[in-house]
């Protein structure tokens, strides 16, 4: 979690405006650069690095190489060392991770990212070819923005430095708001701002004086080794080596601990490592609600405790009020942002943070990366295997609570003969009329309804949507298809960008041992029947975990949903703040969303926030969250 920054002039070099440019632009990331902070300036070209040392370098960049004709700035960590060292005949292992990535460039110039692995952000000055060459990793893991001009490039690891150099505009942008309000980040180069880029995962941008090129090095695709007989044994194998790798380079290192699957796997296989490696026991840090509550998840997390032994931090959960320092929370996201209950998990970095953790293992992912398996569902309707498919739905039904014959009649109504659904009609309709309970009065509303329609309008947010926001019938027919693009979607790099943003604040690297590009592509090649099996999702994990968890949290069926506690955090302790922001200064946001439907669903939840709809609870944070924000923005400008 080091920051980068850079400045390209491309017309009329001018050295003293790239040096004061990189240094005003490092200032404003003094929070990513705890170990010290550095520039590097040639003729029309500055670098700047501030060092958060997680990985044991000898201190901030950028570093230079071949007399300095290449120089490079870099927030890295790289997985495959040993494998690069062998193949850039570098026998000195103590090298730094941007070290070899320069000679990862000196080698395969431009198609280097192909042959790296690990999380990284980048950028490269080569001096001969008059090129910046700029990288982000597989799955956006690390950030890396950017402003691009006739006359000046300029990237940094953050928005806010962009925003604070002379002829840069901070329009907001239309195409982002529309986005935020419809939940779509579909658009992986948008930021909030008009006039800054991000650098989406999986590609490189080459920059020179006349051009700027963007390129995906990468796709997500199935593994093509051959597996191992047993795949729990190789899940395990891979998943192990994730968790060692992302806990190189920092004796200070956590784990968060929900008690979910996730969280719990990744904590038990770093204590075991750290046992074994006779190391001090793995702290961890978990959110506990009170007893009797919906999102206790005590047992759990005491089930995994009692097994490891490890040095636990208990968060107490308890007045949550959703909306206490907002106004930090966007200056620190620099924007909205899709996550509700991110000020819990705020909670966990900057206890992490106060507690002298540099290194936080997070189990974010573990849906995507291993997969519920829902897609083998479909795979099976579409093959017609109608007895494997109602043995599963049988089981699927038991772990998420639906009607067996509502959930296969929904497949025979996709997939099925037409007299099949015919003769079953009447009787999936009442199934279904089960399951789904009364009619209720919001039948027919979506997220659209949100949406001012000119803003709508304007932003193309209906065409959007359906482009992005839907599976297309085709893809959701087969597994691996599906499989494939929510690992793809638009809601990963957010998530990874929204995350580090927070983590930065309190001087926190999270990592993610799901994310690792050998497991991801694994898990995609698997299968359907490893991902979703006698109702449990992602059994290959929950195999792979045997002796390791404790049976209460590898067979877990339920997933804690913090709706409520978010609707219960609003209207006891916002309703002021609340009916200020949707109703007193409802102007600021008019031009944005659909106040009507704004205002029922604010009416709505005061009235029955017991039973708010998700809908409502969505319309009403993500308004609240779009007026502070512009609140923010219109009144005091960026933060510095």
């Amino acid at each position: 979690m080091s920051g980068v920054a850079g400045i390209l002039l491309r017309q009329d070099p001018a050295p003293a405006e790239a040096a004061s440019g990189i240094q005003q632009m490092l200032a404003r990331m003094r929070h990513r650069g705890p170990d010290g902070s550095s520039w590097w300036l040639d003729s029309g070209i500055a670098l700047g690095h501030a060092l958060f040392n997680t990985t044991d370098e000898a201190g901030p960049g950028p570093l230079t190489m071949a007399g300095g004709k290449l120089a490079i700035t870099a927030d890295c960590r790289l997985d495959n060392r040993d494998e690069l060292l062998a193949r850039l005949g570098i026998r000195d292992s103590s090298v730094a991770d941007a070290a070899l990535l320069m000679r990862a460039y000196l080698r395969w110039g431009e198609a280097c990212p192909v042959h790296l692995q690990g999380d990284f952000a980048f950028a490269v000055w080569d001096a001969e070819r008059r090129l910046l060459f700029c990288a982000r990793d597989h799955f956006g893991v690390k950030p890396f923005y950017y402003h691009a001009a006739e006359r000046r490039f300029a990237f940094a690891s953050e928005i806010g430095p962009m925003l604070g150099l002379e002829g840069v505009d901070a329009r907001l942008s239309e195409h982002r708001i529309s986005g935020f309000l419809a939940g779509l980040p579909d658009d992986p180069q948008s930021t909030p701002y008009s006039d800054i880029f991000a650098l989406p995962a999986r590609h490189s941008l080459t920059v020179t004086a006349q051009r700027l090129v963007l390129r995906r090095y990468w796709q997500i695709e199935p593994s093509q080794r051959a597996p191992r007989s047993d795949a729990a044994e190789e899940f395990a194998h891979l998943f192990s080596q994730s968790v060692r790798n992302r806990m190189r380079g920092s004796p200070s290192v956590g784990a968060m601990l929900s008690g979910g699957l996730d969280s719990s796997s990744i904590a038990c296989v770093a204590g075991l490592q750290n046992a074994a490696g006779r190391k001090p026991k793995l702290p961890t840090f978990s959110l506990v609600f009170e007893k009797g509550s919906s999102m206790d998840e005590r047992s759990f997390i005491d089930a995994v405790l009692d097994q490891q032994k490890a040095d636990p931090t208990l968060i107490h959960v308890g007045n949550y009020a959703p909306f206490a320092e907002f106004e930090r929370v966007l200056e620190e996201q620099e924007g909205t942002f899709l996550a509700p209950g991110l000020t819990l998990t705020r909670g966990i970095y900057r206890t992490a943070g106060a507690k002298g953790i540099k290194v936080l293992l997070d189990g974010h992912g573990g849906d995507e990366v291993v997969s519920q398996g829902h897609g083998h569902l479909h795979e099976l309707a579409n093959g017609g295997r109608w007895l494997d498919l109602w043995r599963e739905v049988r089981s699927a039904s038991n772990t998420y609570g639906d009607s067996t014959l509502g959930l296969y009649f929904q497949f025979l109504t996709i997939y099925g003969p037409a007299w099949r659904i015919a003769k079953l009609r009447r009787l999936g309709n009442r199934a279904l009329s089960r399951i789904r309970g009364p009619a209720r009065s919001q039948r027919g509303r979506s997220w659209r309804d949100l949406i001012n329609p000119d803003l709508a309008r304007r932003t193309e947010i209906i065409d959007r949507f359906h482009r992005a926001g839907y599976m297309p019938t085709g893809v959701r027919a087969s597994d691996a298809l599906s499989h494939r693009w929510i690992l793809s979607n638009g809601y990963v790099p957010h998530s990874f960008e929204v995350l580090d943003k927070v983590a930065a604040n309190f001087g926190v690297e999270p990592r993610y041992p799901f994310w690792d590009k050998p497991l991801v592509e694994f898990c995609l090649g698997l299968p359907g029947e490893q991902k979703l099996s006698h109702g449990f999702g992602r059994y290959v994990l929950r195999r792979a975990m045997e002796g390791i968890l404790p049976a209460a949290v590898q067979w877990r069926r339920d997933k804690i949903d913090f709706t409520a506690n978010l609707v219960n955090g609003m209207v006891r302790n916002h309703r002021g703040l609340l009916e200020q922001l949707l109703v007193g200064d409802a102007g600021r946001i008019a031009p944005y969303v659909n106040l009507p439907e704004v205002n029922a669903a604010y009416a709505r939840l005061l009235h029955q926030p017991d039973q708010a709809a998700p809908l409502d609870v969505q319309y009403v944070w993500r308004s609240a969250s779009l007026s502070l924000w512009l609140r923010q923005v219109q009144h005091g400008g960026s933060p510095a």
